[in-house]
């Protein structure tokens, strides 16, 4: 899989040039799994953030006394993006789903570097991860404000 077009098309990388895109793709780094890999655990220390380049992740929340899916990703997808933020334990567990799947991942340390040096993409990766987690936390508080009864419909 090609890393340069799927960068392009995911949105946590929405208004980088491709010369930024190519500068970026090299401090990150191809991964590979295999269908029922636990690619992170719940509860880990938050190291790097991950685009799904090819196949098919699901993410987990273990907290309950099942484990419950949360949504399933796909290619130019992300996770990991409050590692950037916080560096806090990791909220969900992630499992591969397809026979392969391959992310990139940028560690946290070498992605903050690289904002150090290159301003801009730090600016408009941060901006994208917040408009992203404003999205998701809209969704969810209306959600939970719903009556049990409407979120069916």
């Amino acid at each position: 899989m090609d890393v340069i077009s799927t960068l392009q098309s995911a949105e946590l990388f929405s208004g980088l040039t491709p010369q930024q895109l190519e500068a970026l793709a090299e401090v990150g780094e191809k991964q590979l799994f295999h269908q029922g890999d636990v690619i992170l655990k719940e509860g880990e220390q938050s190291t790097e953030i991950a685009i799904v380049l090819s196949g098919q992740v699901e993410v987990v929340s273990e907290l309950a006394e099942n484990a419950t899916s949360l949504v399933i990703l796909g290619a130019g997808q992300s996770f990991g993006e409050m590692a950037l933020l916080d560096a806090g334990p990791r909220s969900a567990s992630i499992r591969c789903l397809s026979d392969e799947t391959e992310i990139y991942t940028f560690t946290r340390d070498s992605l903050l570097s690289f904002w150090d040096r290159e301003c801009r993409v730090g600016y408009t990766m941060m901006f994208n991860i917040a408009r992203d987690l404003a999205f998701k936390l809209r969704i969810r508080n209306l959600t939970c404000a719903m009556p049990q009864g409407e979120a069916n419909l």
